[in-house]
């Protein structure tokens, strides 16, 4: 490995404390960033660089940030002589950056040290405050159902967990102030400095706090809206520390932070999860060096004032460009599973999602051509309440997919046979799971299983209910056929995930 490769690997690995903030306050990219206002965007991994002495620098680009000798006073306070320090150092950074990124400094930017738990107790607050209760349960049962969890993980306790351990710093739109943990490395908060004060130039341009904020069934657009931010935080931050983000290759910034990830991760997390924390950086910065390219920082500016809609316009500038919609797909209903059944929660997978999904189950390269052939999707969590005994709860999942052409939908179930199989598959503690295909439309109902008290899950459904269950789910409403340039037929797989 060369020295440059080496030192990206192991900037990726530090820096990736930051990216793994996203998740741990954001839930999973997987199931959409729900809570992506609870929490502000956070460093990236790293870019490779040869070692130079400051003389020899880039122009623009950073010295590292007085981190070590800025120690925390009181509450996260810094005393008189560091904090003036530290303001005249984000100062030179940010004027650096806002002339590669070409983005006016409206206002200054005030700063805070804090310890991990502090950084940790504000993250808490604020997605307690912003996050209506309930919702991170919920994508909990989003990711057992589909087994890209296990059913009796933690989800909140296990991101909050990986949070503490790995946050170096964010920014806080809400308070427009820059959070930097204690105890960074100069390399680290060089790097943390650097990507955050773009996340800071981009509020003052842009508004982040509004552009980020939680709504309900709409993550697919959100998680679009999130690799812009830190897609661009990661080039301009290149720019910078670098010399030209086109010093970067795309695969090889994917293949270090995977490499990070696997070498420093906390080892209960799910892969799956780990996987869609990079998802917002890589994707992110292969997106706006695509519009770079196109047309330079400009281009980039065009798409602030006219922002992706969904995470397969994000993928495909192409249909970015070309305004692609996604098809929209009703609600699923549970009318099938009887009485007190009853839709809790409801959003879009999008592409981005669907294929981390898809990755779990097969090779990368087939879930990404299958997700590529994603129209649109929603799905919904089903519960039933126990009235007799209030820790006592059935929860199922219904998932219905449109994809471009029928090939494509049957792609897509090659993939989920290759996982579950083609007839209804029988689990013990999670219940039935059962899937089909139908002309461009793929559809998924998994469960019910029961949860009690500590978390004991066990299943309650049958196959010969969960087949009642698919029929009703594939007769839902799904808005136009299938997009322009779709390919006509039926496909071989149809009706293919019952039997």
């Amino acid at each position: 490995m060369s020295q440059r490769v080496a030192r990206g690997a192991a900037g990726a690995a530090s820096a990736e404390r930051c990216a793994m903030a996203r998740a741990a306050a954001c839930a999973a990219a997987l199931v959409g960033t729900a809570v992506l206002a609870g929490c502000a965007p956070a460093a990236a991994p790293a870019a490779p660089r040869a070692q130079a002495p400051d003389a020899a620098r880039p122009e623009g680009a950073a010295a590292p940030p007085p981190i070590a000798g800025a120690a925390p006073a009181g509450e996260g306070e810094l005393d008189d002589d560091e904090a003036r320090l530290t303001k005249e150092e984000i100062a030179r950074v940010l004027a650096r950056l806002a002339k590669a990124r070409g983005l006016p400094v409206l206002r200054e930017v005030r700063s805070r040290v804090l310890t991990r738990g502090e950084i940790l107790a504000r993250v808490r607050s604020h997605v307690e405050r912003e996050i209506p209760e309930g919702v991170l349960d919920h994508q909990r049962e989003v990711l057992a159902a589909l087994e890209l969890i296990p059913a009796d993980y933690d989800f909140t306790a296990g991101m909050y967990r990986l949070l503490e351990g790995r946050i170096a710093g964010f920014y806080e739109p809400e308070d427009a102030t820059m959070y930097l943990v204690d105890d960074l490395s100069e390399t680290e908060a060089e790097e943390t400095l650097a990507h955050e004060l773009v996340h800071a130039l981009q509020d003052q341009s842009f508004s982040l706090g509004k552009l980020l904020r939680f709504q309900p069934g709409d993550s697919d657009r959100l998680a679009a809206t999130h690799a812009l931010v830190e897609g661009e935080a990661m080039s301009a931050m290149f720019d910078v520390l670098v010399g030209s983000a086109f010093q970067m290759d795309e695969s090889t910034l994917r293949k270090l932070v995977a490499m990070s990830t696997a070498l420093s991760s906390v080892g209960d997390t799910p892969l799956v999860l780990q996987e869609s924390l990079g998802a917002p950086y890589t994707d992110g910065f292969a997106f706006v060096q695509a519009l770079r390219r196109d047309g330079g920082w400009a281009s980039v500016d065009a798409v602030w004032r006219a922002l992706p809609e969904t995470t397969e316009q994000l993928l495909h500038p192409e249909k970015l460009a070309a305004r692609e919609p996604a098809v929209e797909v009703a609600v699923p209903t549970a009318a099938a599973l009887g009485p007190g059944y009853r839709v809790v929660f409801d959003d879009v997978m999008g592409e981005q999602a669907l294929r981390i999904a898809f990755a779990a189950y097969a090779h990368r390269e087939a879930a990404l051509g299958a997700a590529a052939g994603w129209g649109g999707d929603r799905y919904a969590v089903v519960r039933r309440d126990d009235p007799q005994d209030p820790t006592r709860r059935a929860f199922a999942l219904a998932w219905r997919m449109r994809f471009d052409s029928a090939v494509d939908a049957a792609e897509a179930g090659k993939v989920l046979e290759r996982r579950f199989g083609k007839a209804c598959q029988r689990r013990a503690s999670l219940g039935p799971l059962a899937w089909t295909t139908r002309g461009s439309d793929v559809a998924v109902v998994a469960g019910p299983y029961e949860r009690r008290g500590g978390g004991e899950v066990s299943a309650v459904g049958t196959c010969a209910g969960a087949k009642t269950w698919l029929a009703e789910v594939m007769k839902g409403g799904v808005g136009g056929q299938a997009r322009e340039g779709a390919a006509a037929g039926g496909a071989g797989a149809a009706n293919q995930g019952r039997k």
